[in-house]
């Protein structure tokens, strides 16, 4: 009986290893059997629509697996809708339009939802056209997502909101006049965004608008070139519109333009301020500043030749 007990123990261990095996076994496929798609698109007024649900989606442009090489869509008001849900999930988005003087037009509206999510969007990438009346539109929810949009072209406009997460990161550059950033970070802390516009010609014009809730985010606006006024608006005055929260910084430089504005309103403690503007014909600068809290840090700087 004792050599027969011990027998079925030996069975029972032997199986529970073999149903272990199995199991990391077919766990291991499932997190494997990723999404991919590879988009290569060409032609006018096309409507392209991908939704993925699953672990570590991937949209890029070949299956070459190694997720550098960006998905492209060719053509004049073209539409392209995006949502990726789960984590770690990858868009590499290139857009492409034929035509300026405000006929291309595409829309990109993506979607994401999870966490560790990295998505790069760049319109007008090999620079040989102009850009312009682009939409760009971005929706995260999720932690530790980053966003990089590249766009070189006038009158365009990029729209990110990220939402009930933290250590989320917004980058924008962008190259030409007339352009619109609007980016509202909320739900927590550690969130960054950084944006770069550079004038496209004689003209600008181009502004920022941003809004946050939370604590330890990092803010930098940089503005550069042209004639006509640049602003930045992070807050702001209103009720209910002001960037709320702690140990924030927020940096602001507009060179080379004429009345550039910045508008900034914070309420919170330990916050650093500081803001740099120079215009180059000795047109206004204008800084507004409304901060409410203890042992912040302001620093303004004018420059007018």
């Amino acid at each position: 009986m004792k050599q027969s007990t011990k027998g079925a123990g030996s069975l029972s261990r032997k199986l529970t290893a073999i149903l272990l095996s199995v199991a990391m076994l077919v766990m291991g496929v499932a997190m494997a059997a990723d999404n991919s798609i590879y988009v290569d698109q060409t032609g006018s007024g096309a409507t392209v629509t991908m939704t993925q649900d699953g672990y570590g989606n991937v949209i890029r442009g070949t299956a070459n697996g190694d997720n550098t090489t960006n998905a492209v869509i060719y053509g004049d008001n073209n539409q392209v809708n995006i949502s990726q849900v789960g984590n770690d999930n990858t868009l590499k988005l290139g857009i492409q339009s034929t035509t300026g003087n405000g006929q291309g037009n595409p829309t990109v509206n993506y979607s994401v939802t999870g966490n560790n999510a990295n998505a790069v969007i760049d319109v007008n990438a090999n620079g040989q056209n102009t850009a312009e009346s682009n939409s760009v539109n971005v929706t995260q929810t999720g932690n530790t997502a980053s966003l990089k949009v590249g766009v070189i072209g006038n009158e365009n406009s990029i729209s990110a909101t990220t939402a009930g997460g933290a250590s989320n990161s917004v980058t924008a550059n962008i190259n030409g006049n007339n352009n619109t950033q609007n980016i509202s970070l909320t739900g927590g802390g550690n969130n960054s965004a950084t944006v770069n516009q550079g004038a496209g010609g004689a003209t600008n014009g181009n502004s920022v608008g941003i809004t946050a809730v939370g604590a330890s985010n990092t803010f930098a606006i940089t503005q550069d070139g042209g004639t006509q006024g640049n602003s930045v608006t992070i807050g702001g005055y209103t009720a209910g519109s002001a960037l709320t929260g702690s140990s924030n910084s927020v940096a602001v430089t507009q060179n080379g333009s004429n009345d550039n504005t910045a508008t900034i309103g914070i309420t919170g403690g330990s916050n650093t301020v500081s803001v740099y503007q120079g215009a180059t014909t000795g047109v206004n600068n204008t800084a507004n500043l409304k901060i409410s809290g203890s042992t912040n840090t302001i620093t303004v700087n004018q420059n007018k030749p």
